[in-house]
């Protein structure tokens, strides 16, 4: 090949064309510097990949500023001043900056031609390796991400053979076992498994060698190095070949240990919890059933007393010992009520319309209403009804319609409006009065607490809305109310649909 006004050519036994279909297919360019002058011959395979014109010859200095301004460029200088004073080779990658302004990696090659003991010529080739040194950029940038985050994994990772020995693992996986990294080489993860326990290399062989699945996960026993047991969640793959031959394992070791006894520390839990409730249960019927038969025999023995010393019922200390009687049948009955509430499950759940157990609620009302000149409009369809237990929606409608005779203002004729609206999940019943109103901001956070009541009423025991609430929350549902001091209050309770 001849270059522009180049006295000789690089390699004269091959004709030029057929020098150039080779370059350009190799990506390869000819360049040749004759010591002593300015200029540098390119081919023009090198006047391509340096993005310039056909008839552009550089000097020295102009090749030499194509390089990539700092480490390469003083690397070139470096390397090209080496060949002529040390007749020296190079042979680099380096970045170059093409004539469009665009990073590029090439390879540069620089041979002296030595004579007389000093170089004359120095003759190389360009090669254009953008794409390989990115790609092996971009590898290497995956390799060193891949090795940090296996070594900083906070789980064991393993590569593991085929025979069941360690490849390569990170530190976690000593840690987990508790051996120095020099003892767990010598071990396999058999060695460690649990005694009695299925080997792990017999799973993989069965799970994954023959293609039964592609991944296995399993919570396994093995033995910490002080002796005690452990537990890990093993999870396994199977990389295969290109030609899909087994190759080797990518194992993950999880510690469970302290979630497995946590675990076992809850089963225990509930499991002394269920005991206990039935205990429970069996001592709130025991006392119940015994309660009762020591009240009955006292309201016996008082009867007794009254038949038998008539003048008893005059004295002071027997009027307070029937107040004292009075009360503990009532605390008696209070609690009993209160602790009926027991689990329910779905068999106890019946269709109810909601507007025939709102008028059998007011039929049993129908007296008290009466007396204290109450109306009571009921706003909802008769076709409309609900899921529930008939008992407890029921003691429910009781609870909340006496509550606004109990809780009626005076001066104001009692005035009680039940109506019914639906949302996605819930029928939603409303109880509205224009009674006395509740303090929300004072009393809101206990209005339905046991034993409180919030006005000074005689029959008030503080325990309907207790009930209420208890009974609402058995069937599924919620209560909220609304209300405002001196106007009444809004009682809504949600039902599920």
């Amino acid at each position: 090949m001849k270059t522009s006004n180049s006295p000789t050519s690089i390699f004269p036994s091959l004709d030029e064309d057929v020098s150039l279909l080779l370059q350009e297919a190799a990506s390869i360019g000819m360049w040749e510097f004759n010591v002593g002058g300015e200029k540098v011959h390119w081919s023009a395979g090198t006047k391509k990949l340096h993005g310039v014109s056909c008839d552009f010859e550089p000097t020295v200095m102009q090749a030499i500023k194509f390089y990539k301004e700092g480490f390469y460029r003083d690397k070139v200088q470096r390397d090209f001043e080496n060949a002529i004073t040390h007749a020296q080779k190079f042979d680099g990658h380096y970045i170059i900056i093409t004539a469009c302004g665009k990073e590029k990696w090439v390879r540069s090659v620089g041979v002296p031609v030595v004579e007389n003991g000093a170089c004359t010529k120095i003759y190389g080739i360009f090669q254009d390796i953008d794409s390989q040194k990115k790609a092996q950029l971009e590898l290497k940038q995956k390799e060193q991400k891949f090795r940090k985050t296996f070594l900083n994994a906070p789980n064991g990772v393993a590569l593991i053979s085929l025979k069941g020995e360690w490849m390569q693992f990170n530190p976690q996986v000593s840690k987990i076992f508790g051996y120095t990294v020099d003892e767990i080489s010598a071990l396999r993860l058999r060695d460690l498994n649990y005694p009695g326990d299925l080997a792990i290399n017999i799973i993989l062989k069965d799970k994954l060698l023959s293609g039964d699945t592609e991944n296995y996960q399993a919570e396994r026993r093995f033995i910490h190095k002080t002796g005690k047991t452990i537990w890990a969640l093993i999870s396994v793959s199977l990389v295969r070949s290109e030609i899909s031959s087994p190759d080797y394992y990518i194992c993950q070791i999880t510690d469970i240990t302290s979630l497995k006894n946590a675990n076992h520390q809850i089963e225990d839990l509930l499991s002394k919890t269920e005991g206990q409730n039935e205990k429970l249960l069996n001592f709130k019927h025991i006392v119940s059933h015994n309660l009762r038969s020591h009240t009955s025999n006292l309201d016996m023995l008082l009867t007794f007393l009254k038949q038998d010393i008539p003048k008893i019922e005059e004295s002071s200390v027997f009027q307070m010992l029937e107040n004292a009687f009075g009360n503990l049948e009532e605390t008696i009955e209070n609690l009993s009520e209160v602790s009926s509430f027991e689990n329910v499950t779905s068999d106890d759940f019946v269709e109810i319309n909601v507007v025939q157990i709102i008028d059998k609620t007011l039929t049993s009302l129908n007296t008290l209403f009466h007396e204290v000149c109450g109306t009571v409009t009921v706003s909802v369809s008769p076709q409309l009804r609900v899921m529930a237990i008939p008992e407890y929606l029921r003691s429910i409608f009781l609870n909340i319609l006496s509550n606004t005779i109990k809780y009626r203002r005076e001066n104001e004729p009692l005035k009680v409006v039940v109506s019914a609206t639906q949302d996605d999940n819930y029928t939603i019943i409303h109880f509205t009065d224009n009674g006395l109103g509740i303090d929300l901001d004072l009393h809101g956070s206990k209005i339905f607490g046991l034993y409180k009541t919030f006005h000074r009423n005689e029959s008030s025991r503080g325990l309907g809305l207790y009930i209420v609430k208890n009974q609402i929350e058995a069937l599924g549902g919620c209560v909220q109310v609304d209300s405002t001091v001196g106007k009444g209050s809004t009682f809504k309770i949600y039902l599920k649909r």
